[in-house]
């Protein structure tokens, strides 16, 4: 027995004996102290409205802003100042449980009150809220002169908010991702970003730390992971090939579509992202132009797929076919697009235009592709086609115009984005067929009601859909390449360098 005693007595001793050499030290997060160099285009002077920038700019907005949710690069729906959110039984009622660990970057705690605070003054500034106006009061709220509060049913307590539908949208958690509602203080401010931006709290991981012509500079707020990088520089590029080779040399760390010429190298290398993109071209016809008929329509319509099939065939990496398809996820819809197909692939014996008047407005992207048009019918046809690049603001008056036959039109082709949508093709959509979907209020009816109007814009011949483009990022070896959140925007988290 004593024997018994002493060998556990022994055991014991040297267990903790060996404990003691383990080291109890907390594991430190080592802190980043990286710098981001990012190309961009161009410097944004007005942030406020964020449905009228494009996504490079947005991505100012989405590193300086948190939403209530937000989408992952799998468009997956991830918490954000919410930490989690209930939907009531009848898929009205929305409940935000606000996290405790949310800060502006001046160091005060951001409230459930702040939450609404924003709504408000987005619902009252700003002409892109499609996702609000589902929400009970909203548009009562616009048209009278009740006040926020005993009006919207977007009210809060002490730990969270809750947000009221008038109708049951199976899309709305989907569109609180978008960056329009990333929380911003003092709204209005952002209107003049330059002047105002250290005046601004900001509710995102940086703040912005300097803004000129040239550049944007970004610092980690102290609230953030310290796993972040430290330093993100948004540098304007007066040209793709000049942001490309200052990539090259070191000198730029992301670049979004590299010019074109360069894609197979850089994927060679492994230095390139490619994701699909909500960018998209349609093929409109002049309403105004009677000398057409419908069989000629449809022959330049069949024409001119033939024409960018063989553009996307040397082009792969850059644009995918929209096979009649009005957006890329419709795709899979065969049963719908089998009989757009036999039609716009039917050949007839018809007398053609000698001469087709095309405008687009001017890009790189449209330089190259009307070019390509041009060079295409010339070598197989006896149609000459004539281009005439425009300006934004001569592109958005084409349809008051009679100088043209055929335009090329620059979309953003994604459904839940209606209000970008349809400013893009509203001149060639009817009146009461926009309205009618603008006064729709849930996802759901949006869908129904395009997917008829979508028929009648194929059928009629008004605008149709060509290609789709594909999102290239060049990025160094350290990037990860899930990059994009789910909304297209750069989720500047997941770059650890």
């Amino acid at each position: 027995m004593k024997k018994i005693i002493l060998t556990i007595s022994i055991s014991i001793v040297t267990i903790i004996i060996l404990l003691s050499f383990i080291d109890r030290t907390p594991q430190q997060v080592s802190n980043n102290t990286a710098d981001i160099v990012y190309s961009i285009s161009s410097i944004p002077t007005n942030l406020k409205s964020i449905g009228d920038l494009d996504k490079r700019q947005q991505d100012i907005v989405c590193a300086t802003s948190k939403g209530l949710v937000e989408s992952d690069s799998d468009g997956n729906i991830q918490p954000a100042l919410a930490e989690s959110y209930e939907i009531n039984d009848d898929g009205l009622e929305y409940v935000f449980k606000i996290r405790n660990d949310a800060y502006w970057s001046n160091g005060d705690k951001i409230t459930p009150e702040d939450i609404v605070s924003f709504f408000r003054e987005v619902i009252t500034e700003d002409n892109e809220i499609s996702a609000l106006l589902n929400v009970f009061g909203v548009k009562d709220y616009l048209e009278s002169d009740k006040t926020f509060a005993e009006t919207v049913a977007i009210t809060s307590d002490e730990d969270s908010i809750k947000i009221r539908l008038n109708s049951k949208d199976d899309g709305f958690i989907g569109e609180l991702t978008k960056p329009q509602y990333r929380l911003r203080k003092d709204v209005l401010f952002w209107e003049d970003i330059a002047l105002n931006y250290k005046n601004i709290p900001y509710s995102g991981d940086y703040y912005i730390d300097s803004i000129n012509e040239t550049e944007v500079v970004l610092k980690r707020s102290s609230k953030a992971s310290v796993e972040l990088a430290q330093t993100i520089h948004l540098v304007k590029d007066e040209s793709e090939d000049l942001a490309l080779a200052a990539f090259e040399i070191g000198n730029r760390d992301i670049v979004i579509n590299p010019p074109k010429s360069q894609l197979e190298r850089l994927k060679t290398e492994g230095k390139l992202i490619e994701s699909p993109s909500n960018e998209a071209l349609y093929l409109a016809f002049n309403a105004n132009n009677s000398n057409f008929s419908n069989e000629v329509k449809n022959e330049i319509y069949r024409l001119v797929n033939e024409a960018i099939e063989e553009y996307q065939n040397q082009n792969n990496i850059l644009v995918e076919l929209a096979e009649c398809s009005y957006f890329r996820e419709d795709k899979e819809d065969l049963t719908k697009l089998q009989s757009r197909n036999v039609m716009v692939n039917t050949e007839k014996e018809i007398t053609m235009p000698s001469k087709i008047v095309l405008v687009a407005q001017e890009s790189l992207e449209n330089k190259d592709i009307t070019s390509y048009i041009t060079n295409w019918f010339k070598n197989n046809t006896d149609i000459a086609i004539v281009v005439n690049l425009l300006s934004e603001e001569d592109m958005n008056l084409i349809s008051e115009k009679n100088y043209y036959d055929i335009a090329l039109v620059n979309v953003y082709a994604k459904l839940d984005d209606d209000e970008q949508l349809l400013n893009t093709i509203s001149s060639f959509v009817p009146k009461d067929q926009r309205e009618m979907i603008n006064n729709s209020s849930s996802k759901a009816e949006k869908e129904e009601l395009f997917a008829q109007i979508e028929e009648d814009l194929f059928n009629n011949y008004r605008i149709l859909p060509l290609l789709f483009y594909n999102n290239t990022i060049a990025v160094d070896g350290n990037v990860d390449s899930s990059i994009l959140d789910g909304n297209g925007n750069i989720d500047f988290k997941s770059i650890k360098k």
